[in-house]
C-alpha cells in the first residue's frame, strides 16, 4: 500500500502538470463553444460581417481580391479555406448546390440576417479554437520566462478570464491577433534565448509569424519593435548587425505581411485607402469626446471582472525585470509599451483595444501571483502549516472569473437584448409606422417598418423626428455613456426626452456582457399623446 501510494504521488508529480494543462485546454474550449451560435440567423456583432462577407465573396466569385481591407486579409483567407469545407459538407448533404446560392450583403444592412448561418458558426468556431490555442501559447511563454508553475497559472487565468471567453465567441480578428501576437512573442523569445546556437531560420521564422500577425490586424505592426530588439540585445558588433541573419528578421516580417495581405502590392491604391480608413476610424482628428482616452480606459479596466488581472499585471510589470531578466523583459514588455502608446494616442476608445496585449497582462499577473504564492508558502512552512493553503490566492482569483465566464455563456444562449426589442416592436408597433434606430439597433424589417437610421438617437430633437414623419424611437442605453460622446451629448439627450414619451422598455444582455435597457419612445409628450387617445 505504501509503495503504491508513493508510486501514485510520483506519477502525479511527473504527469500532473500535463494533466492539469490538458484539463485547462478542454475547459477553455468548452467555455468558448457554449452559446457559439448566439442569435443566429440574426447578426448582433457589428464587425463579424467585415471578415465573413469578404471570405464568402472570394468563395462565391473566385476573385481573391478582398472587398474590404481595413483589418488586413490573412484572417479572411483563413476563413475562406474553412468556408470551402463548410460548403463541401453542405453540398454533400444536399443543403446547397452551388456557391451562387450564397447571399452577400453590405455592412450595415438591416435586417442583418444570414440564411446560411453555418458560415458564421464556423467562423466563430475558428475564434474559439484560436482562443484555446492561445491558452497553450501563454503556458509556453510563462514556462519559458519563469517556470512551469508560472506557465500553469497563466494558462489558468487565460482559460477563465471573462473578457477572453466573450471575445472568443465572435467571428472577428481580435482573438486571431491575440493568438498570433502571443505566438510571435514566444518565437522571438526563443530566438533570443538560443541566438548563439539556433540556425538562420529561427529568427526569420519568428519574423514571418510577426508579419502574419500584422496581416491579421494592422496594430500587429507593433511587433516590429520586439523583433528589432532581439538582435539589438544579442548582436555584438556592427558586422553581426549587418549580417543576413539579422536582416532576415525584418525581411521575413515583411514577407509574412505580404503573404497574408498580397494586395498591399497587387492593388496598392486600394490597400492605402483601407489602411488610411482604419487609421482615421480610430484617430479622427475632428472627433471630440468629453472624457480623456486614458481615463476612459482606466475606468473600463477597473470596473470590469478582469480588474484583478490588470492590478496584478501592474505589479508583475515591475517584477518582470528582476525575475525574467532585464533584456528578456525589455523584449517582451516593449510590445505592450508601444501598443499602449498607440492606444492612448487615439481619439476612439473601445473595450477590445487591450486584447492584443492580453497575453502580457496575463503573464505579468501570473508572475505576481507566483511570487506571492511562494512567499506565502514560505510563511506557512515557517509556522509548520500546510503550504498548499498558499494556492487559495489563485482560487480566489479564478472562482469569480469562472462565475462570470459561465454567466456570459448563459447570456449568449439566452440571446441579446436587441432581440427582445425587435419582438416588442413586432408586437406593439403597427406595420407601416416609421421608426428611428441608433447604431446598436434591433433587427427590425425596414420593408414593414420604414426606418430612419442614426448613430445616436439624440443627434436630433423630437421636432426633427416629427418633421420627418417618425413616430417611434428605439434607443439603446449602452450609447448613453457620455464619456465616449462629443461634448454636449448629454444635453441633447435631455432635450430629446422632453419631447418624447416612453412607451416600452426591455432589459437584457448586450453582446453577452453589459446588462442594459432598450427604451422605446413615441414622438410627442406623454400629455399630448394621452389627449390624442
Amino acid at each position: 500500500m505504501n509503495s503504491a501510494g508513493v508510486s501514485w504521488r510520483q506519477a502525479a508529480r511527473v504527469h500532473g502538470p500535463a494533466i492539469l494543462l490538458g484539463f485547462l485546454l478542454l475547459a477553455a474550449l468548452a467555455l468558448r463553444l457554449i452559446g457559439i451560435g448566439f442569435d443566429l440567423p440574426y447578426l448582433m456583432h457589428p464587425d463579424e460581417d467585415a471578415v465573413v462577407m469578404p471570405a464568402i465573396n472570394i468563395l462565391k466569385t473566385g476573385d481573391w481580391a478582398p472587398t474590404r481591407m481595413e483589418y488586413g486579409t490573412f484572417h479572411i483567407y483563413l476563413l475562406t479555406a474553412v468556408f470551402a469545407g463548410v460548403f463541401s459538407l453542405a453540398a454533400r448533404d444536399g443543403r446547397i448546390a452551388t456557391v451562387d446560392q450564397l447571399p452577400l450583403f453590405e455592412r450595415g444592412t438591416i435586417p442583418a440576417i444570414y440564411t446560411h448561418p453555418e458560415y458564421f458558426v464556423s467562423a466563430r468556431v475558428v475564434s474559439a479554437v484560436l482562443g484555446t490555442l492561445f491558452v497553450l501559447v501563454v503556458y509556453m511563454l510563462g514556462r519559458r520566462l519563469g517556470n512551469q508553475r508560472q506557465g500553469l497559472i497563466a494558462a489558468a487565468i487565460a482559460t477563465f478570464l471573462p473578457a477572453l471567453v466573450v471575445n472568443d465567441h465572435f467571428a472577428t480578428t481580435d482573438t486571431a491577433l491575440m493568438f498570433w501576437v502571443a505566438l510571435s512573442l514566444y518565437l522571438l523569445l526563443r530566438a533570443y534565448d538560443h541566438w548563439e546556437n539556433d540556425s538562420f531560420w529561427a529568427y526569420a521564422g519568428a519574423g514571418f509569424v510577426c508579419g502574419l500577425a500584422a496581416s491579421t490586424k494592422y496594430n500587429g505592426l507593433v511587433l516590429a519593435v520586439p523583433l528589432l530588439l532581439v538582435p539589438l540585445l544579442r548582436a555584438r558588433s556592427l558586422d553581426e548587425w549587418l549580417s543576413w541573419r539579422v536582416i532576415a528578421g525584418p525581411l521575413a516580417m515583411l514577407a509574412g505581411f505580404l503573404a497574408g495581405t498580397p494586395y498591399a502590392l497587387l492593388d496598392l491604391p486600394k490597400f492605402l485607402y483601407w489602411f488610411g480608413y482604419s487609421l482615421h476610424l480610430y484617430n479622427a482628428p475632428d472627433r471630440e469626446i468629453v472624457m480623456p482616452v486614458w481615463l476612459w480606459h482606466m475606468r473600463y479596466h477597473l470596473t470590469n471582472p478582469h480588474m484583478p488581472v490588470m492590478v496584478l499585471g501592474v505589479m508583475g510589470t515591475a517584477l518582470s525585470f528582476r525575475y525574467w531578466g532585464i533584456r528578456r523583459a525589455v523584449i517582451i514588455n516593449s510590445f505592450a509599451a508601444m501598443l499602449w502608446l498607440a492606444i492612448l494616442g487615439q481619439t476612439n476608445a473601445q473595450s477590445r483595444m487591450w486584447l492584443p496585449g492580453a497575453s502580457l497582462f496575463i503573464l505579468w499577473a501570473a508572475l505576481a501571483l507566483d511570487v506571492l504564492i511562494g512567499r506565502l508558502a514560505a510563511i506557512l512552512a515557517a509556522r509548520q502549516q500546510d503550504t498548499r493553503w498558499a494556492y487559495t490566492l489563485l482560487l480566489l482569483l479564478l472562482l469569480p472569473f469562472f462565475y462570470f465566464a459561465l454567466r456570459y455563456d448563459l447570456n449568449f444562449r439566452q440571446g441579446d437584448v436587441r432581440t427582445l426589442a425587435r419582438e416588442w416592436v413586432e408586437a406593439n408597433v403597427p406595420p407601416g409606422t416609421a421608426v428611428a434606430v441608433d447604431y446598436f439597433h434591433p433587427n427590425i424589417d425596414p420593408t414593414i417598418w420604414p426606418l430612419t437610421r442614426t448613430f445616436l438617437i439624440f443627434e436630433h430633437d423630437a421636432r426633427w423626428y416629427a418633421d420627418h414623419g417618425v413616430e417611434y424611437l428605439v434607443l439603446n442605453e449602452v450609447l448613453t455613456d457620455f464619456g465616449q460622446q462629443p461634448p454636449g451629448a448629454d444635453g441633447r439627450y435631455r432635450t430629446l426626452l422632453q419631447g418624447v414619451c416612453e412607451v416600452g422598455r426591455v432589459r437584457g444582455s448586450f453582446v453577452a456582457t453589459t446588462e442594459t435597457d432598450i427604451k422605446i419612445y413615441r414622438v410627442g409628450s406623454c400629455e399630448s399623446l394621452s389627449g390624442d387617445n
